[in-house]
């Protein structure tokens, strides 16, 4: 039990966000270290879990409310160092919980909540052309002093469905499902943010105006040029106009 709420807008008690960082790491999702900090790495793990169950998470966990009962109920499962928190997606796109397999690979496995891979496996979930641009967007962000981090490579078209059929997405194929004919990723879209700020304003928008420059410096589609929805985080390596071709493509 926590004595006062923990998180964005909350008393964040040290004793509190320990126990809330504690929690979160069984549920599998990466709040940074145990320091007893509410910093934006677990206010976005927050928010992350959140987004398992509810369709606005507001990234605080109350005394006696819904996501402390939900992280109290949560079953443990292993966090891998290599992966930060989930995604702090926009008000409406919550995250799937867990992604069903496209097809083993002898080097990766494929199984589980593509959010939750470590960078290497998300890395190899991308089409090999699209990677290599995505690996030279991430070495220039480096070597800006940014420090990026993948939220989403691929993720299944079963997931995508799911989302359309909860009412939060008209799309029911995108560029981050596409896969090879015999089933194995290979995502034409990634989402990448700073690990340090993840959604958190104002500080997000420096790295977000770099990804943007560097992508299309690499001739890939930056979604924070969108008029109708702004995807801060996101680039992609075909045209919009290419969805249809993208799932021919991909036997589906």
């Amino acid at each position: 039990m926590i004595a006062s709420s923990v998180g964005r807008r909350g008393v964040n008690r040290p004793a509190d966000v320990e126990q809330v960082q504690t929690l979160l790491r069984r549920a599998g999702i990466d709040p940074g270290p145990i320091d007893r900090i509410a910093g934006p790495r677990t206010i976005a793990a927050i928010v992350g879990f959140q987004q398992r169950f509810l369709t606005r998470p507001d990234g605080r966990v109350d005394a006696g409310g819904r996501t402390l009962a939900r992280l109290n109920g949560t079953p443990a499962r292993p966090v891998s160092r290599a992966t930060s928190a989930v995604r702090p997606l926009p008000t409406g796109r919550p995250a799937p919980a867990v992604s069903p397999p496209a097809r083993h690979d002898e080097s990766h496995d494929w199984r589980g909540d593509s959010s939750a891979w470590p960078q290497e496996r998300k890395l190899a979930s991308l089409e090999p052309g699209f990677r290599r641009k995505i690996d030279a967007v991430l070495a220039d962000l480096r070597a800006q002093g940014f420090r990026p981090t993948i939220i989403f490579g691929w993720r299944s078209v079963a997931v995508q469905q799911q989302l359309m059929r909860r009412g939060v997405t008209k799309v029911r194929f995108s560029f981050h499902n596409a896969q090879t004919p015999q089933g194995r990723p290979n995502a034409w879209a990634v989402d990448v943010v700073d690990e340090r700020w993840a959604w958190n304003e104002p500080d997000c928008h420096v790295f977000f105006r770099a990804l943007g420059n560097s992508g299309k410096a690499q001739g890939l589609v930056w979604g924070g040029d969108w008029t109708g929805f702004r995807d801060w985080a996101h680039l992609q390596g075909r045209q919009n106009a290419e969805l249809r071709l993208v799932k021919r493509e991909s036997g589906l």
